[in-house]
């Protein structure tokens, strides 16, 4: 009898090194089915939460509504508001041909040297392109830059792109209109 408790213990513990036997003849560690089903579950479940945290697709009125807040943000002068849907690559092209980083347009408000006054954004039209989205319109200019008032109707351009932190203008363009003669 022992014989034989002998022998079916052995076999036993064969078919165990065959279980753990991969292709190859290469040996993986032992783990117990359910450790294994908890670790793919656990997984899936990972990835199926990183998938659900991507950022929102953009949309028209999500691009529109960033603009409108640039637009408010300037004409009251709330830098530190405007500066958090500025990409850090923003480019500011005024419609007189002066081009600014982020941080020079910034520091001018900040600084005072340049003071809007409200700005009404009108006829907004929107294109989108994946994430990235054009938004075009005009608006009635008047600005005091250096303590000298400037005034005019422009058309604008904003460059809107969807990054992980949400919406984020990456440029913005002015073209002043000259008045009919």
């Amino acid at each position: 009898m022992e014989n034989l408790s002998i022998l079916a213990r052995g076999r036993a513990e064969g078919v165990k090194k065959k279980a753990v036997l991969l292709s190859g003849g290469r040996l993986r560690k032992h783990m117990p089915m359910k450790i294994r089903f908890l670790a793919g579950l656990g997984l899936g479940l990972l990835f199926c939460f990183l998938g659900s945290v991507r950022a929102e697709a953009l949309s028209a009125a999500t691009a529109e509504e960033c603009a409108q807040q640039w637009a408010s943000r300037v004409g009251q002068g709330q830098v530190d508001e405007l500066n958090k849907i500025l990409d850090d690559s923003y480019q500011h092209i005024h419609g007189t041909g002066l081009v600014e980083s982020r941080e020079e347009f910034l520091g001018a408000l900040r600084s005072g040297a340049r003071k809007y006054e409200p700005i009404q954004l009108e006829e907004l039209k929107t294109r989108l392109f994946g994430d990235c989205a054009v938004v075009t319109g005009k608006f009635v200019l008047k600005v005091s830059v250096k303590g000298k008032m400037m005034e005019g109707v422009n058309r604008f351009s904003f460059v809107v792109v969807q990054t992980p932190q949400g919406p984020k203008i990456v440029s913005f363009q002015a073209t002043a209109i000259k008045p009919a003669s």
